[in-house]
């Protein structure tokens, strides 16, 4: 930031009301952690993996298994009994557990796809570079691409959820924070992880 950059925002922040004030300080001091996220189409299935609801997906599966085990004892009825309309239900069935075992791997794929064609169409390029600062009472993301910076106060962050490689902080119904946890560039991912389990909601 250019020095009469600084001069003008330390203007605006005493204009701004005591709270405001405080949630504006923290853009000039230090973080406590700072993470850069590389955020690409297999880190946002990830992470869409962990926040839907996992009902459909055990629904999904129980029906492979169940159509599985069906066309397997109609099989056997067949060889057992030589009744042709086991054996016929049984041909039936295949092509319908096929597609579902097809849906199960395509799916995900097609949407990382999708997801890829809108970051092409809205940034020009399949990835995000994210910094991420922490402050003692507010978060700072910058996407680097394009310089656009969101700041947030912890009142603001509602829920905290892990997976393999990320820290998902949810502000919003559908809206989260990506933060990596391989590539903490100012503390580590198991103080990064006490820290904001203390300030969320608060």
């Amino acid at each position: 930031m250019e020095p009469e950059n600084e001069l003008i925002e330390e203007e605006r922040a005493e204009e701004l009301p005591e709270e405001a004030r405080e949630e504006a300080v923290p853009a000039l001091e230090e973080p406590q952690f700072a993470a850069k996220t590389v955020l690409n189409a297999e880190l946002q299935l990830e992470a869409s993996k962990a926040v839907s609801p996992k009902l459909p997906r055990v629904i999904s599966i129980f029906l492979i298994v169940f159509a599985a085990a069906a066309v397997g004892v109609l099989f056997w009825l067949y060889f057992a009994k030589g009744d042709k309309n086991n054996l016929l239900m049984a041909i039936l069935l295949i092509p319908l557990v096929g597609y579902m075992v097809y849906s199960r791997i395509a799916m995900p794929k097609k949407a990382m796809q999708r997801w890829e064609q809108k970051m092409i169409a809205g940034y020009g390029c399949k990835e995000l570079h994210l910094l991420t600062e922490f402050f003692d009472k507010a978060l700072a993301q910058t996407v680097q691409e394009t310089g656009e910076l969101t700041t947030e106060g912890y009142s603001a962050v509602v829920e905290l959820k892990e997976t393999e490689h990320l820290f998902l902080l949810r502000h919003s119904a559908q809206q989260w924070y990506f933060v990596e946890k391989s590539d903490f560039t100012v503390g580590t991912a198991d103080g990064f992880r006490a820290f904001i389990t203390e300030r969320i909601g608060g």
